[in-house]
């Protein structure tokens, strides 16, 4: 029952915000290398109560440093790509107010960034080279928005300068990759989804945040696949722009292959 599985939801965020999260936060700092489990647990534990059967195709790329830049649907789409691997995510500033959510992205390493406020782009990338130069995987969300699931809609390029900006402060990285990813919620109730299931999944436009969570808790089982594409690698020669159009070629022309 939808009411069920809100209530249980419910009680996982404030369990993990007053009991686990705590205790997660004094364990790494005496065993930094555990610092995935937390974050992992909880995505696929989120999963399973929003659910959503999350189906990779190939893999996170093992190369470092890594930059990932996947299509972008709705706010599942950060759990989803969480319950696969060890991630960190740049995220609007907004994420950082809303209730239960906000505080479990600071736990889990999100950089927020003021979309308005371009100055702020130049700090955001430095935090950005800085997580990757550390080893730790950061995803792009790099239409700044989410779209209606069917659309790609254009990239925003300053941040890919992040790759750049990593190599000047470190001359011994020579290379950065970025990792284009599909997310295609593909399924729902066993059966495929066109055009206007696409976007009834999606959260885009004028919907709140509350009523498309609750939509997801009334609805049947949904398939999401998260299709990893072979990674490019940027040089300090090479231009974000054109690293941008690249990745995002990439996907267009890989979105909603057919899956047996």
């Amino acid at each position: 029952m939808p009411v069920l599985r809100a209530v249980a939801l419910v009680l996982t965020i404030l369990l993990f915000l007053v009991v686990v999260s705590p205790l997660y936060l004094l364990f790494i700092r005496f065993r930094p290398s555990a610092r995935a489990a937390m974050p992992l647990l909880f995505c696929r534990i989120m999963c399973r109560l929003l659910r959503v059967r999350v189906r990779p195709r190939g893999e996170m790329a093992r190369e470092r440093p890594l930059l990932l830049v996947p299509n972008h649907i709705s706010w599942v789409d950060i759990v989803v790509l969480g319950s696969t691997e060890f991630t960190a995510f740049l995220a609007k500033k907004e994420v950082a107010g809303w209730p239960l959510l906000g505080p479990l992205a600071k736990v889990q390493g999100a950089l927020f960034v003021d979309r308005g406020r371009r100055r702020q782009i130049p700090a955001v990338n430095k935090q950005m080279a800085e997580r990757m130069q550390a080893g730790d995987p950061v995803i792009l969300f790099a239409e700044a928005t989410t779209g209606d699931g069917t659309h790609l809609l254009k990239f925003h390029t300053p941040h890919f300068e992040a790759c750049r900006d990593l190599m000047k402060a470190f001359p011994e990285v020579t290379t950065v990759y970025v990792q284009p990813i599909v997310i295609d919620y593909n399924r729902r109730d066993g059966l495929a989804l066109g055009r206007a299931g696409r976007a009834n999944i999606a959260w885009y436009g004028d919907t709140g945040f509350t009523p498309h969570l609750w939509s997801m808790l009334k609805s049947g089982p949904t398939e999401c696949l998260v299709d990893y594409l072979p990674p490019r690698p940027m040089a300090l020669a090479d231009h974000r722009k054109a690293m941008a159009a690249m990745i995002q070629s990439d996907i267009r022309q890989n979105r909603w292959r057919r899956v047996p």
